[in-house]
């Protein structure tokens, strides 16, 4: 077996795979990549135990000769012609040399590495602390216990010799337990600390106030001194630390750009191309911003919302929508307890983001594949409409007179104004905001008049307005509100006029959604209470796309809620389409 990485040939698929994780220091994970290259074979493989497979399937009976280079030598040849290609007991000259000449700490330190993985996996994953202490205690008695059988196996086999067993007992003294090294909180944080680079989250205190708690002794409430925190993470630090990897570098570095008359990402509007960042470096970051908020504990219970937890996480636009939506392209920032926004602002939870962007903007990073310092800027902030409005500074109630952030139209003309470039319209603007801001502070009650309550820190940035903040969420404002309101009109009128309730249900749950949404079909819906149909997102949006054809031979070509029911698939697809035409954009 070939290794393609230095070249070398060994008697067996375990030799070679045991050299790629000694030597070349591979461990299992998602960012494994392993070339066969066994007679000219070009597949890859993420898994270790997909390329054993493939080893032994395919390439077991070719002979080892085939897969040696020119440059071997004639010995290496000899050997590895006499070894069994499924033996791993076959030692080839070449390898027992490369084991010879392996130093033993680097072989602990790469075992170490590939338990380490295993650990960065579980918590990655979200399991509890406790259970993975659980489970590197399970697996350092297990390592514990093969080393021992390992140990007793070998001197057995070998000859009663006083030096020799002496030997081997050094030998198996001098190869340390991984797992030991993993077993507690501490030396876990150490090991990744050390080997990952883990940027490590800063507590900001916010301040320090009075709160009632209960004496359990006694039974009455004593007045205790609380200081209050929030977590950041610093994103000038997380984002070199990205770039530190020299695929997501080339990935930057190697840009994109898009047929005329196409619109795949953000960079091909009109906004981008007149920003005066974004426009005139290509390579400068955009960051994107989201805002939302989780419950930690029993959102049933009756603790729920007291210890609700708010989050700022950031993604970098510059590369592809694939890559942002995976979950490890998408970073925590800002980490602080929702009641803390009443009493202290968003502002002063937001000064530690701010004074880092504005590094960005003006000096910019080093990165090691560039020429020049990387500068940078928040491209867009996303989030829930009632999140966005409170992070932003505008009113939190839809209710009132100005209720819209992008802009000054009062409410009673919602139902009838319809374009941005009505005449009743004003944007707002950059300036228009500030005008606001400064009256606000100056007279507060003015808040109902232009539709802000304070003045947001991320305003004093040089290359961002929240005023020209044009994005909104289309989970939250299509799939969970306007689209259920509307596909709930449509089956109250389907019940009241052609099927029975029953039948409905029977429909939505008896139809053949697919293999792909198996597990995003709705379970059933809810008309009963509510102006929702009880669906959350993706389960909306395989309902929506699949109702026509659910309820096609009910309504008639030219019913009026047809025609509804067709305009609102035609709107969710043109909202999530991966590219659009300028055609499509043009009302």
């Amino acid at each position: 077996m070939l290794c393609i990485l230095c070249s070398q040939c060994f008697g067996g698929v375990n030799l070679l795979v045991r050299h790629l994780k000694s030597v070349h220091g591979l461990l299992p994970g998602k960012t494994l990549s392993l070339k066969c290259g066994q007679a000219g074979c070009s597949l890859e493989f993420g898994s270790f135990s997909g390329f054993r497979k493939h080893l032994n399937r395919v390439h077991s009976g070719q002979s080892s000769v085939q897969s040696i280079t020119e440059g071997q030598t004639a010995e290496a040849r000899n050997v590895s012609m006499s070894c069994d290609d499924d033996s791993d007991l076959c030692f080839s000259d070449v390898a027992t040399s490369s084991v010879k000449t392996a130093d033993l700490s680097v072989t602990n330190k790469n075992t170490k590495d590939a338990c380490g993985a295993i650990v960065a996996q579980l918590l990655s994953a979200g399991v509890g602390q406790n259970t993975v202490d659980g489970v590197v205690s399970s697996l350092e008695e297990l390592v514990e216990q093969i080393q021992s059988q390992v140990k007793e196996t070998a001197l057995k086999c070998l000859s009663p010799e006083k030096e020799m067993h002496t030997g081997i007992t050094k030998a198996f003294s001098e190869i340390e337990n991984p797992f030991t090294s993993l077993n507690t909180v501490s030396k876990q944080k150490s090991y990744f600390k050390e080997t990952c680079e883990i940027v490590t989250p800063v507590e900001k205190v916010l301040g320090v106030r009075f709160d009632n708690r209960r004496n359990k002794k006694t039974g009455t409430y004593d007045q205790v001194l609380v200081t209050d925190k929030f977590s950041y993470v610093p994103i000038l630090q997380t984002i070199l630390s990205i770039f530190k990897n020299p695929k997501t570098s080339s990935m930057l570095k190697s840009g994109r750009s898009s047929p005329d008359g196409f619109y795949v990402d953000l960079e091909d509007g009109l906004y981008i191309k007149a920003h005066p960042l974004f426009s005139s470096e290509s390579h400068a970051l955009k960051i994107q911003l989201f805002y939302d908020d989780f419950e930690p504990c029993n959102p049933l219970g009756s603790k729920k919302g007291s210890h609700k937890i708010g989050a700022i996480y950031f993604t970098l636009r510059n590369f592809q929508p694939k890559f942002n939506s995976c979950l490890d392209n998408i970073y925590l920032c800002i980490l602080f307890h929702t009641q803390d926004i009443n009493t202290y602002g968003f502002n002063a939870i937001l000064e530690p983001l701010v004074s880092d962007l504005k590094v960005l903007e003006t000096e910019g990073i080093e990165v090691h594949c560039f020429n020049d310092r990387l500068r940078g800027s928040i491209f867009q902030v996303t989030g829930d409409n009632l999140g966005l409005h409170c992070l932003f500074g505008y009113v939190e109630s839809f209710s009132a007179r100005y209720c819209c952030r992008f802009c000054l139209t009062e409410k009673e003309k919602f139902q009838t104004v319809f374009f941005e470039d009505d005449p009743s319209v004003t944007l707002r603007s950059k300036d228009i905001h500030l005008q606001h801001c400064e009256a606000i502070q100056a007279n507060p009650t003015l808040t109902h008049v232009y539709g802000v309550k304070r003045y947001c820190l991320l305003d004093e940035l040089k290359f961002f307005s929240v005023s020209e903040n044009f994005s909104v969420d289309i989970m939250h404002d299509i799939l969970e509100g306007i689209a259920q309101y509307e596909m709930k009109l449509v089956l109250e009128y389907l019940k009241s006029n052609f099927i029975s309730h029953r039948e409905l249900q029977a429909r939505i749950v008896s139809f053949n959604y697919g293999y792909t949404e198996s597990k995003n079909k709705p379970p059933g819906v809810r008309l009963e209470e509510g102006n929702d149909l009880g669906l959350n997102a993706i389960q909306t949006w395989c309902f929506v796309r699949n109702m026509p054809l659910i309820f096609g031979d009910v309504l008639q070509r030219g019913d009026k809620c047809w025609q509804l029911l067709l305009l609102l698939v035609q709107i969710v697809n043109i909202a999530f389409s991966p590219i659009l035409t300028e055609g499509l954009t043009i009302i």
